[in-house]
């Protein structure tokens, strides 16, 4: 695919409308050129891509899924946008990236991503399972990965008043049982 191409298809894809079909129009491409594709997306058509969910969840987890086979640093630049104590996190087909998040060793953004999620999430309505949630992830990280010396080293660049409650709240997160499934899996 030339530039010309190239820019005429990103065009076409970045249009501001549903995820549904997105990894669907990739898969018809070369891999090369899909590849090409998603790691010259900004932060901001990341984010529309898997931030206006509006029933979109399913298709934008398959959509993940597919950046997992093509690009790596891609998957994790997407996956690091769905963790946003605004839209929540994403809860899409059999949350596969959540597999990953509990089983792999994320990179330094996304865990960074994954810590501000936790500290800082609001802990009622929906946000009630997401808390739930983003605690396996943290639990995982520490259990599989040894990161508890990255969570107290974070938690001490907060001014006094907050680190008790942190301090706290990742506990809650350390002890509690994981009530998901992909926290076990892999």
């Amino acid at each position: 695919m030339n530039d010309k191409e190239f820019n005429e298809k990103k065009k076409e894809l970045m249009k501001p409308d549903y995820t549904e079909n997105l990894h669907h129009v990739l898969e018809e491409l070369q891999i090369e050129d899909a590849r090409k594709i998603v790691e010259s997306m900004t932060d901001m058509e990341i984010g529309q891509k898997v931030n206006i969910r509006q029933h979109q969840e399913d298709y934008i987890a398959d959509y993940l899924e597919y950046l997992w086979e093509i690009s790596e640093s891609a998957y994790w630049r997407h996956l690091k946008s769905t963790i946003d104590t605004k839209f929540g996190l994403l809860w899409g087909g059999d949350v596969p990236h959540f597999v990953k998040l509990c089983n792999k060793e994320i990179p330094n953004d996304v865990w960074e991503a994954v810590l501000d999620f936790a500290l800082n999430v609001e802990i009622k309505g929906n946000y009630i399972q997401d808390f739930g949630a983003i605690g396996c992830v943290i639990k995982a990280q520490v259990e599989k990965f040894g990161r508890l010396k990255e969570i107290k080293k974070r938690i001490s660049f907060l001014d006094k008043d907050n680190q008790d409650a942190a301090n706290n709240r990742i506990k809650e997160m350390l002890n509690s049982k994981c009530n998901y499934q992909f926290f076990y899996d892999e």
